[in-house]
């Protein structure tokens, strides 16, 4: 480790020091707080899947585990962490011989929130960035309709989807008819291990609608490491009232190129329909990149077309089956895509009870 790395390492230690004597003073006054706390036990949480994916021809095999742990101190402190174990496995020769790969670790953040007050939460540690819909919504295994990422992912998200340093977000308006939340960020440059980051600044910024279940937003950042650049993005969520419909769609703009994707799932939950008709969920996906100065960092560097149509079959809640075929349209070639898999979703309490 360099004299630099120490230095950061360093000043992690001092936050992190800090952070828990300040946590302990917090939660030291919770406990005198009169008799009617609940309390709070830590959780496990998270998802697991295993993903079938044949891409022109060539198949992968993709299990994944994810599990999220949280810890409450008090009232007003959350720690919480999400770790991705996810293997890769591939044939030897792309399409015959066996199957050859490795397990990768990734922490995708850890954290500690602060709920100031009712309007602003401070974030310190290893965050996601929270930029456009996907990375910090939609990415889980578990929550995600069609397993492969939007062709802008990366947009927004270099170079690993996660900042350390700072955030604040909260909520600047609330009322009946309409709400607006805000996400402020600046993260620094981190080269150990587990906690790779890029120095960024940005913010998003959406409104939603109760009544009419809509949320319109945009998230802006400036990437401030080589090639200084700025990206943004415009993004819409919708739920109609009364209907099983969920739409989703983004528009991605940077250096390297621009595109969008929409997204639509549909889940009947009329108890009138036979159990099997409520289970179902198909979904479309369609999108589009056009990519500027070579394209790369994670995009297509080609004009690329891809369309998604997918079935997923939900056992439990917390228990679905998946299936899902696309197409993808490139100027050089063109490429099926075959998705099959299954989800669940856990949640594991470290201990039973809590205070009276």
């Amino acid at each position: 480790m360099d004299l630099r790395e120490r230095r950061i390492a360093g000043r992690w230690l001092l936050t992190i020091v800090l952070t828990c004597v300040i946590v302990h003073q917090v939660d030291a006054q919770d406990s005198a707080d009169s008799g009617n706390n609940a309390g709070h036990a830590p959780v496990i949480q998270g998802g697991a899947g295993y993903v079938h994916n044949v891409s022109g021809g060539a198949p992968t095999l993709e299990p994944q585990i994810d599990p999220v742990l949280l810890i409450a101190f008090g009232r007003h402190f959350l720690l919480e962490s999400r770790t991705d174990f996810t293997g890769f496995f591939q044939r030897q020769d792309q399409t015959s011989g066996p199957f050859t790969g490795k397990v990768f670790k990734t922490v995708e953040y850890a954290q500690i929130d602060w709920l100031a007050n009712t309007h602003a939460t401070v974030v310190g540690g290893r965050y996601l960035l929270p930029f456009g819909l996907y990375n910090e919504r939609l990415e889980p295994i578990w929550i995600r309709n069609l397993q492969d990422s939007p062709l802008t992912a990366s947009v927004g998200t270099r170079t690993t989807g996660a900042g350390d340093g700072l955030m604040v977000r909260g909520v600047a308006l609330q009322r009946p008819a309409i709400s607006a939340q805000y996400s402020v960020y600046g993260s620094a440059h981190s080269g150990i291990n587990q906690f790779d980051s890029a120095r960024t600044a940005g913010m998003d910024a959406s409104v939603f609608l109760p009544g009419k279940r809509l949320e319109v937003g945009s998230s802006w950042q400036r990437f401030l490491e080589n090639r200084h650049i700025t990206s943004g993005a415009f993004y819409l969520s919708w739920q109609p009232p009364s209907t099983g419909l969920d739409v989703k769609a983004e528009q991605d703009i940077s250096y390297f190129g621009h595109g969008y994707w929409i997204e639509a799932a549909y889940r009947e939950s009329r108890m009138s329909l036979p159990q099997f008709a409520r289970s179902l969920q198909p979904v479309v996906r369609m999108q589009q990149f056009f990519p500027s100065n070579g394209g790369g960092n994670g995009l297509p560097r080609v004009r690329t077309e891809r369309f998604d149509f997918g079935v997923n079959y939900y056992l439990r809640d917390n228990l679905r089956l998946l299936s899902s075929y696309g197409r993808s349209f490139e100027s050089q070639r063109n490429l099926n895509i075959w998705n099959l898999g299954l989800t669940y979703r856990f949640t594991i309490p470290l201990w039973f009870g809590g205070k009276e």
